[in-house]
């Protein structure tokens, strides 16, 4: 988790961050967005021709694109206070142009908006920010000096190469500057991570939106040809060319696989102007030629530097470092320096005079920031530039350099310094920046795939791995690269969950599994292969898809139990375990509990034959048994089927702890819910006790596959120290199940973020009980917005979690005084539990019953008594119920519902019926205390205080005044 963020005083807008060792690292940096920069003269135009092609100078009018300008500007203008939007699309598609045009517009249409631009600390900064406005702070161009600003566009380009958590820290950053913010985000893809940091992002309570912006066949708005003119009259200008005219447009124009994007009709453009003006003789007929002949003048123009004197490393010198930069793209000196030395652009004492020569055509564009080996612009030609310089594409005109063959090798397996290193030694500096130019041209390029990546991943196959779960995506994605490379990174794929990586080996195997289904027919591998995919498909949180796969599994299995149940019964039980658990997620919980009892009457029947090979699996069933039985209700059953699991567990944790601890950890914590759930609150805690001591030791020897199941075993353990009235304690645990689930949820919302929103809730009770209200409160607003989202798009699965987290929303509410909000929380979980119940009595009634307690006190509150008084009897009468067939789990909610429904029965003044109410909850209490005298005590001294309020009202003032005497004379207690 990243440590406070504060803005730094001063003109410069640098923004810190304080890791947890105390140091401080730049963030990101803040600046007005730029007026367009003045173009470049006629000589460097001549002399570079595809410096006209950079958005920053917006040579060409924009044209165009109306339907998302109005989408955009509808977005800005609407409610909220805070949000953001996704433009994407893939490079070339005209999104940074989009972007600057509605930034101006917004800037220079007099709605007093001020707009800034956002770079990462490891980007380079605008060469004409330096006057930025400080941060996220008022900037020069703002609406009138001393005046707020209407608002604040915040534009952050090539968003999706932000680290996530520094990305999310802006974002928070920019949502509390006390008004209205618009933060518009622009990438290439809108896949994993957009997923990702949008649900971060709900939970921070922002708005999202994303709009894909259509290549130029999609838009009405925009004719190729048209758009090819105003291009070539412009770049005429810039390149003092006469008769613009005369200059043709390629044939192939018309092609939207080639000039489907905006980029792509302004390279055509700018490379036949200076075809017409130079009079070479080369075809410009297709998008591979027009890249060729611009990269070939930029090397004509180092050719000329070199001539000229003003470069002193040869030109082939030159074009290795470019190629470098555009790996690598721009970064600090020694960085730098280190990146030449690993890919062996050159040696000795040039190396120093490459990186100086290099910023001559190419120079940073912040000259203040201290950078090298700024990459070619736009980022479609540095692509280009690498593909046509490395052999085995079929372009007769470019000429590639046989060096670059081994060139990402050389580079991705040198590590400059310690301070570069991960824990495996390898390189980061320029890791994952390496592999994602690569990836990207290599799916224009193909010829990249078996030149480049097929030999780099298959000698360095853990690249794909640290470079991160979006390169796993995106070489998933890569249709020419061969299966067997994809295996060869699949070895090195964790066993179990890795947060970070998840969604991309989801993506992997599910290629992988494609191909393997297509080469065999034996239906026992399919079987093998549909559960292996669905259970990655589980770890990445897509639980529907997991559990389409498993069901493939299952009808398999099925068919084969069934012609052979000698053979194939053992693994038929393993697929209903597992499609049990997939049900369960999705919602489907009858069905689910189906599946769990006839894998355990299966298993149980094996076990018996053979404990020893069968023992394990029969202990996992039994345990999603005992969550089952739980969904439903059946709590009694749930727990005898945990502590059979329990027994089993402990017994093979003995003999062989390194294999079975995990399990016994797992059925130990879920044992101590059947057990609190029985009011056996004494044995649950001992049990998640000894579940935290297991996986705590288990997590410190392997984070990343032990944390969730830690975060989950303090979850409990905060719950049964609330219990035993331990609160600091629970509190402490409490909140560090947040702090895992927060970090668990940001590398993978879709599988934590349930998670997350469960350890919310329960740190909203224990900052309550602990008198921390406000925090409190927000905890509780963050739980409700991520379960509504969740129970939105599976109501089966996520609405009784939401009817929680609005329970204890409204408690938080009434707290702080907001009962007309506290009263729509509670009227809206009623709403869920009544209907619940109305289908699963025994699962919901007792939520139901804590429901209605809450919402009597509610109406109380805003005056509604009559209602409140019904809803507190209808608490009561179920719990009644409830307590007379388990007393042991129901009379703590009986009391509690009684000692409300006498206080209302004395507000309407019918003292004799909250006398006998108050008197009944008094015995109970009674009792109660000498088990937990923490908790109970201070309840029954409240009840007291009641009762001697409703014997002032039947005119029985003495026994009233004896009840103050003595409670006077008692020592308060807790």
């Amino acid at each position: 988790m990243y440590g406070p963020v504060n803005q730094v005083s001063g003109v410069t807008g640098d923004v810190h961050i304080t890791t947890h060792t105390g140091a401080e690292r730049a963030l990101y940096r803040v600046d007005a967005f730029p007026a367009e920069r003045r173009a470049p003269t006629v000589a460097q135009a001549r002399a570079q021709p595809a410096r006209l092609l950079q958005a920053r100078y917006a040579l060409v009018d924009f044209t165009g694109r109306h339907t998302e300008l109005e989408r955009l500007a509808g977005w800005r203008d609407g409610p909220g206070v805070a949000s953001v939007l996704l433009l994407h699309g893939p490079g070339g598609q005209g999104k940074t142009r989009l972007a600057a045009r509605f930034a101006a517009d917004t800037r220079d249409g007099g709605g007093g908006w001020e707009v800034l631009q956002a770079r990462h600390a490891g980007d380079p900064a605008p060469a004409d920010a330096s006057s930025g406005g400080g941060g996220l702070g008022r900037g020069p161009d703002a609406a009138d000096e001393g005046e707020p600003a209407a608002g604040v566009l915040v534009m952050v380009d090539y968003a999706e190469r932000w680290p996530v958590a520094d990305l999310l820290a802006l974002l928070a950053h920019s949502a509390g500057q006390g008004r209205r913010v618009r933060v518009l985000l622009v990438a290439r893809p809108a896949g994993l991570w957009w997923q990702t940091l949008a649900h971060r992002l709900d939970r921070l309570d922002l708005d999202t939106d994303v709009l894909p912006l259509p290549s130029l066949t999609d838009d009405p708005g925009t004719d190729p040809g048209a758009l090819f003119a105003a291009a070539r009259d412009r770049f005429a200008a810039a390149l003092d060319v006469p008769d613009p005219h005369r200059v043709a447009a390629p044939t192939a124009l018309g092609d939207p696989q080639q000039f489907g994007q905006v980029l792509a009709v302004h390279m055509a453009a700018v490379a036949a102007v200076d075809v017409h003006r130079t009079r070479t003789p080369t075809e410009l007929d297709a998008l591979g030629r027009i890249s060729g002949y611009l990269l070939d003048r930029e090397r004509d123009h180092w050719q000329t530097l070199h001539a000229n004197r003003r470069v002193t490393v040869p030109a082939e010198t030159l074009a290795r470092t470019t190629y470098t930069a555009a790996l690598t793209g721009a970064v600090p000196h020694d960085v730098g320096h280190a990146a030449l030395v690993a890919i062996g652009a050159c040696t000795g004492d040039t190396l120093d005079r490459a990186l100086t020569d290099h910023a001559v055509p190419y120079p940073p564009i912040d000259p203040h920031a201290g950078t090298v080996l700024e990459p070619l612009y736009p980022d479609r030609l540095a692509e280009d530039f690498i593909a046509l310089t490395t052999p085995g594409h079929h372009l007769t005109h470019a000429t590639p350099d046989p060096w670059t063959t081994t060139a990402p090798t050389r580079l991705l397996h040198h590590t400059p310094d310690a301070d570069a290193k991960d824990t495996t030694g390898r390189t980061t500096r320029w890791t994952r920046s390496t592999l994602t130019v690569l990836i990207a041209a290599a799916a224009r390029w193909p010829h990249l795939v078996p030149t480049q990546l097929t030999p780099l991943l298959t000698t360095q196959p853990d690249l794909a791995l640290h470079a991160g779960g979006a390169a796993l995506t995106a070489l998933a994605a890569l249709d020419d690269l061969p299966v067997e490379v994809l295996e060869t990174v699949e070895t090195h794929l964790p066993e179990g969950r890795h947060p970070d990586l998840d969604p991309g080996i989801a993506a992997l195997t599910a290629r992988l599994t494609t191909h393997r289904l297509a080469t065999t027919t034996d239906p026992a591998h399919h079987a093998r292969l549909h559960t292996t995919l669905a259970n990655r498909y589980a770890n990445a949180g897509l639980h529907q898809q997991a559990l389409t796969t498993d069901q493939h599994a299952h009808d398999i299995l099925r068919r084969l139990a069934k012609a052979d149940p000698a053979a194939y019964e053992p693994d038929l039980a393993m697929s209903l375990n597992n499609l049990s658990i997939r049900l369960g997620e999705v919602g489907g919980r009858a069905e689910g509990l189906t599946a769990i009892e006839e894998a355990v009457a299966i298993r149980r029947r094996l076990a018996a034959a053979n404990p020893a090979a069968y023992e394990p699996d029969l202990a996992t069933s039994l345990n999603n048994l005992s969550i089952d039985y739980g969904a439903v209700g059946r709590r009694a059953e749930g727990l005898a089927a945990t502590e059979e699991a329990v027994e089993i567990y402990r017994r093979l944790a003995t003999a062989n702890p390194a294999t079975y601890e995990p399990d016994l950890g797992t059925s130990l914590s879920n044992l101590s819910v059947r057990l609190g759930e029985a009011g056996r609150r004494v044995e649950g805690l001992a049990a998640t006790e000894e579940a935290v001591t297991i996986r705590r030791r288990l997590a410190a020897a392997n984070p990343t596959a032990y944390e969730p199941d830690l975060a989950t075993a303090l979850n409990n353990l905060s719950i049964r120290l609330g219990e035993a009235g331990r609160w600091v304690e629970g509190l402490a645990a409490s909140e560090e199940t947040v702090e895992i689930c927060h970090r668990l949820a940001t590398a993978n919302p879709a599988a934590y973020e349930p998670d997350l929103a469960m350890s919310l809730n329960n740190l909203s009770i224990r900052l309550g009980e602990a008198g921390r209200r406000v925090e409190g409160l927000a905890a509780s607003e963050e739980a409700v917005t991520i379960r509504r989202r969740l129970a939105t798009a599976n109501p089966a699965a996520y609405e009784p979690d939401l009817a929680t987290a609005l329970n204890n929303l409204s408690i938080r509410l009434g707290e702080a005084g907001r009962w007309a909000e506290g009263l729509a929380a509670i009227e809206e979980a009623v709403t869920i539990r009544r209907r619940l119940a109305t289908a699963n009595p025994a699962a919901y009634e007792p939520d139901l019953a804590g429901s209605l307690n809450n919402l009597s006190i509610r109406l109380w509150e805003v005056g509604r008594r009559a209602e409140g008084l019904t809803a507190s009897e209808e608490a009561v009468e179920i719990c009644h119920r409830l307590a007379t067939a388990n007393p042991a789990a129901y009379e703590p909610d009986l009391a509690m519902s009684l000692n409300n429904l006498s206080v209302d029965y004395g507000e309407a003044g019918r003292w004799a019926e909250g006398l006998a109410t108050i008197e009944e909850t008094t015995r109970i209490l009674r009792h109660l205390a000498l088990e937990t005298p923490k908790v109970f005590a201070g309840r029954l001294r409240t009840a007291q205080v009641t009762r001697a309020a409703l014997l002032d009202g039947l005119g029985r003032s003495e026994e009233a005044r004896e009840i103050r005497r003595r409670l006077a004379d008692e020592p308060p207690g807790d």
